[in-house]
């Protein structure tokens, strides 16, 4: 028998489960509905809500077994925490993992197993929904889909339990917190890192804290005037109104969204919401205490493709009761996504595609079936994702967001390349495209701004910080060497007094632009400030090849410049210092010792070049 070896992140996993305060709980009605469904889907004597403890497996809903919990190493669903979609196992008998398993020689004599993993939004597996025959059996993939909604099903119910109890706690806490002195009460109010307002029943915000004002950027008595449908995007007000009505007429006791706010900016925030009702010792509602998290930068992070199959997840579970599962259905959603969306079989022809790629290849998508897709891709675009179809094919998921499928369109797009699996064996994959033009702007546009100089066009200082610790780090863990060369123009200022700023920027313009030319493609021209710039030279490290480049810089610069009918002089101090593999050195110590090594040219003369002492190198090399 062969016992299931621990996930990596397994005291984590094990923690979370118990957070979640279902262990060992008595049955509920909610769960054992979806046992019993998924017993009468497969036909199966025996459907379990598994969850898989530190030493055993727990059933949460059980049908058709007696046994309220199992070791673990005897647990099938042990092995399930593995999986990334399923585990099937048609024959336990003839499994090497099973064959020899107590619970397959004896009761309940297992043969048949399907187990789809419960995952939380963290990632942690903490069980399984798993369907189980004493006859040897396999499972039809609509069966294997339909039992997979219901696992989705059994997560929302298991982990959005987890969320309602954060806002339970909310409650908890404030109702115990009207025990302590108002000051006190007022203290752990404004100081806690969660924005937290009290909101009348009528929606006008009573009390704010600084935190709350910081995200929504009002102060607290423009806040105090406003109800909380005014700083609520139009979008999101209904949903929200409803779940308050739910709390006045004691159908919940809290609730937790994701929604919008308006900055006072005028830009959208997105938030995380737990409101919950306080009332007074005879029941009727008081107020509503509210807490929330700016979650603007995790919403702004999330992939674009994965917003999109998760609407299209939401969209099918939303109509799954009341439409079957038709190909025309299937169609009809994929149709509306605005994404590309195809099926590729083994053999690279396409099983299915919806209707964006009428518009994107101008063609009917139904023609495109059973078509290879080396004839629908321009032959350039084929040869660069074929390596990303060889990986999809070899069972790996994969992303690649940089494709023009037509040189003539300006638009990008990220595709993601997902696997079909059936019964263990990779018959082709599924393709989702989404274009990210405007996204991949906006990241180039936030970049440029962040790290490079406006005027020169060059790297800045928290660029070179960034690239510096890089090259340090690189070279201490013995994988490079690189030389650092710290420059300062002579005569520079001479000029900038004579002719003016103006000629001064365009006289370090082309100074940036002959440094340029003068280095190596992958090395690293900044300025740092004024009329100083360092150059980052990988893999150079010998005396002779440090001397041409410097050499080579002093040179350049005192060329003469030309500058609107004016031709001036200049020329550079260097400093260089050399950063060998293995060395002990910090990027701060690196630019001391080469602005060092640079004001010993300035003394010797200008427009020369000096090398600072020798970096130490680890004890044990060199």
């Amino acid at each position: 028998m062969l016992i299931a070896p621990y996930p990596t992140n397994e005291t984590a996993r094990v923690e979370f489960l118990r957070n979640l305060e279902v262990l060992d709980t008595p049955p509920e009605e909610t769960f054992d509905r979806f046992t019993r469904v998924l017993a009468k889907l497969l036909h199966v004597p025996i459907a379990l809500v598994s969850l898989v403890d530190a030493e055993r497996q727990w059933f949460k809903s059980k049908v058709g077994l007696e046994a309220c919990e199992t070791s673990r190493d005897l647990a099938f669903c042990a092995h399930a925490l593995h999986v990334p979609d399923c585990l099937i196992v048609e024959d336990a008998t003839t499994d090497f993992r099973f064959h020899d398993n107590p619970l397959v020689t004896g009761a309940p004599f297992v043969r048949f197993y399907a187990g789809v993993p419960l995952r939380s939004s963290e990632g942690y597996v903490v069980g399984t929904l798993c369907a189980i025959d004493t006859r040897p059996r396999s499972i039809d993939p609509d069966a294997l889909a339909a039992m997979k909604d219901l696992a989705r099903a059994v997560e929302r119910e298991l982990f959005q339990r987890n969320l309602a109890k954060q806002a339970r706690t909310v409650y908890e806490d404030e109702r115990r917190a009207r025990a302590f002195s108002e000051a006190r009460f007022a203290t752990a109010f404004e100081e806690t890192p969660t924005g937290m307002a009290i909101v009348d029943l009528h929606g006008r915000f009573e009390v704010v804290n600084r935190k709350f004002c910081e995200i929504t950027g009002y102060r607290s008595d423009e806040l105090l005037s406003k109800t909380f449908p005014d700083i609520t995007h139009p979008d999101d007000i209904q949903q929200d109104l409803a779940m308050v009505a739910d709390l006045i007429l004691d159908r919940r006791k809290s609730y937790s969204l994701e929604k919008r706010y308006l900055h006072k900016d005028g830009s959208v925030i997105w938030i995380g919401l737990s409101v919950a009702i306080v009332r007074d010792s005879s029941g009727a509602p008081l107020h509503f205490l509210a807490g929330i998290l700016d979650i603007t930068s995790r919403k702004h992070s999330e992939a674009l493709i994965q917003d999109h199959q998760h609407e299209l997840e939401r969209r099918v579970e939303e109509r799954t009761a009341a439409l079957s599962r038709s190909q025309e259905t299937l169609q009809a959603i994929a149709d509306n996504v605005p994404m590309l969306i195809a099926q590729v079989d083994a053999q690279m022809r396409y099983v299915f595609n919806n209707a964006r790629y009428q518009e994107i290849f101008n063609v009917d998508p139904l023609s495109l079936r059973g078509q290879s897709v080396r004839t629908v891709l321009k032959p350039a675009v084929f040869e660069a994702l074929s390596p990303y179809f060889d990986r999809a094919l070899a069972g790996e998921r994969s992303t690649r967001d940089d494709i023009r499928y037509d040189e003539n369109d300006d638009r990008i797009w990220r595709a993601t390349y997902i696997p079909d699996v059936r019964d263990d064996t990779v018959v082709g994959f599924f393709v989702m495209s989404q274009d990210v033009t405007e996204q991949k702007r906006k990241e180039k546009s936030l970049i440029d701004r962040a790290l490079l100089a406006p005027l020169t066009g060059l790297p800045n200082r928290a660029a070179l910080v960034e690239k510096l610790a890089e090259a340090v780090d690189s070279a201490e863990r013995g994988q490079t060497d690189f030389s650092l060369f710290f420059l300062d123009l002579d005569g520079f200022k001479r000029v900038n007094d004579e002719y003016g700023h103006d000629l001064g920027d365009e006289l370090l313009c082309q100074v940036a632009e002959r440094l340029r030319q003068k280095v190596r493609q992958h090395d690293t021209v900044c300025r740092l400030a004024g009329d100083e710039f360092v150059v980052i030279a990988s893999g150079a490290k010998a005396q002779d090849t440090c001397e041409r480049i410097a050499g080579a810089m002093c040179a350049t610069l005192s060329q003469p410049f030309h500058l609107r009918g004016q031709t001036v002089r200049i020329g550079t101090s260097v400093g260089v210092v050399v950063c060998p593999a293995y060395a002990q050195v910090t990027p701060e110590q690196l630019l001391a010792n080469a602005d060092t090594a640079m004001y010993d040219a300035k003394r010797r003369g200008r427009n020369c070049y000096r090398f600072a002492p020798a970096v130490s190198m680890r004890e044990g090399h060199g």
